[in-house]
């Protein structure tokens, strides 16, 4: 009895301290739900362009959403298009993003016409490592829908559960290239499938958000002949974010494509559920690389280094049957020329990539080296380091035989043309010829 009285005699905090008093854990935040939605990530893991400040990339998204995540219970979707083609290094991007939206918890996919392009044997075997629902329910194999046309996802809205029916399907507009590349898949016409599915839809979900692999057109079209849909986030209409709109209950949304943009939309607090608003978050350098998300992408590089992707870029004959002669070869009749070039970011284009390492990585090399495409061009920094960078050749062509006999083998100029094939405006969107012209002017003058 006396050490009772010892115990309970002593002051609040010792008591904590001594772990006989616990505190009740505060209840969780009752927090509403956010959509975030995207379509179209085109294989841009991280931005790509010398224009400052570069836009997008899946490390920035991850930042991002983990602080939505601090306010909103969020519901997650991407919508068609991982990559842009279907070599060997887009496989690698579509493995590596099913990662990345794994590790970011995303909810559904729905698949687009690019994704196709890597074949049916190899969307199955990215199906079976995505966590959320792959969606596409109107691209059938034999009569049979490929993949599930849609998921019922639990959520919470505030204090209370929140069903959210998620459908995902493709415009049959694309059936045509599907096909090209998997000749035993057919493609259902949208609106045909959903109306087989409507019973269903109807009867299920809080919250139906529609996935659409199409265009705004045929978007609105859906909305108005199916208008129990809150949300279609369609695709196929741009680089940038559109305007939303309004088709009944129906908002219409488009958030970009190649990873630059992520929308979010919010929901009436309470029943029958709304979209209040719509808002959408360009990802500038603002948004910090998530750790995470870059150690996905370094695998991702050491991945495409260790199968050695650079050396296996197909080659061409240049376009003059001519071979390439490097830089340094035309210093001695053209020095000023040179000098000017070695102070430009011109003569750094390769260091920019190790600095990032992408140096083994043919996407980005390409750009920065001297004829990566071409027979007798860049191969490796071992092999070719005189080819390094972008190099007085990269825009006059090769000039193997000018450096041996000038006065018969003259260069042609260069003008804005030579600048367009890297300068394109995905990469480099605020490029003016007559701006950067001024930064390299030489003796060479524009056309």
């Amino acid at each position: 009895m006396r050490l009772k009285w010892v115990v309970f005699g002593l002051p609040f905090v010792a008591l904590i301290a001594l772990g006989f008093y616990r505190p009740a854990e505060s209840a969780p935040r009752a927090l509403p739900l956010a959509v975030v939605f995207s379509s179209e990530i085109n294989g841009y893991l991280t931005p790509c362009g010398c224009s400052k400040p570069m836009v997008g990339g899946m490390p920035r998204r991850g930042t991002l959403l983990k602080q939505l995540a601090e306010n909103h219970t969020l519901l997650k979707l991407e919508n068609g298009d991982l990559t842009k083609a279907a070599g060997r290094q887009d496989e690698l991007k579509a493995e590596t993003l099913i990662e990345m939206l794994n590790q970011m918890g995303y909810d559904a996919l729905n698949l687009g016409k690019y994704d196709f392009l890597l074949g049916i044997d190899y969307l199955r075997a990215l199906q079976a490592q995505f966590r959320g629902a792959m969606l596409c329910g109107n691209v059938l194999e034999g009569g049979t829908p490929a993949f599930e046309a849609y998921t019922l996802v639990e959520k919470r809205h505030y204090d209370r559960p929140l069903r959210v029916l998620i459908v995902g399907l493709l415009s049959e507009t694309h059936a045509d290239a599907i096909r090209k590349r998997n000749p035993q898949l057919q493609v259902e016409p949208a609106q045909q499938k959903l109306n087989a599915l409507r019973p269903q839809i109807e009867a299920m979900g809080d919250l139906r958000v529609l996935l659409f692999y199409g265009s705004a057109q045929e978007a609105e079209q859906i909305a108005q002949a199916h208008p129990y849909f809150h949300l279609v986030v369609y695709a196929s209409s741009g680089d940038g974010p559109l305007p939303t709109k309004q088709v009944g209950q129906t908002r219409l949304v488009f958030a970009g494509n190649d990873a630059k943009f992520v929308g979010v939309a919010r929901l009436s607090e309470n029943a029958p559920y709304t979209l209040t608003q719509v808002d959408y978050t360009r990802l500038t350098d603002e948004f910090k690389d998530d750790e995470q998300m870059m150690a996905i992408k370094l695998g991702y590089l050491a991945r495409v280094e260790s199968e050695n992707l650079l050396a296996m870029v197909p080659k061409r004959p240049t376009p003059s049957g001519d071979t390439f002669a490097g830089s340094r070869a035309c210093m001695p009749c053209h020095a000023e020329d040179y000098r000017i070039w070695q102070r430009s970011a011109h003569a750094k284009a390769m260091q920019t990539l190790i600095n990032e390492k992408h140096d083994k990585d043919p996407e980005c090399v390409v750009c920065h080296v001297v004829g990566l495409e071409f027979e007798g061009g860049f191969q490796s920094m071992e092999k070719t380091p005189t080819l390094k960078d972008v190099g007085c050749e990269s825009c006059h062509g090769p000039a193997r035989r000018h450096v041996q006999d000038p006065l018969n083998n003259r260069l042609g100029k260069a003008g804005s043309q030579s600048c367009m094939t890297c300068h394109v405006p995905a990469h480099s969107p605020g490029f003016n010829f007559e701006t950067y012209w001024k930064k390299i002017e030489h003796g060479f003058k524009k056309q």
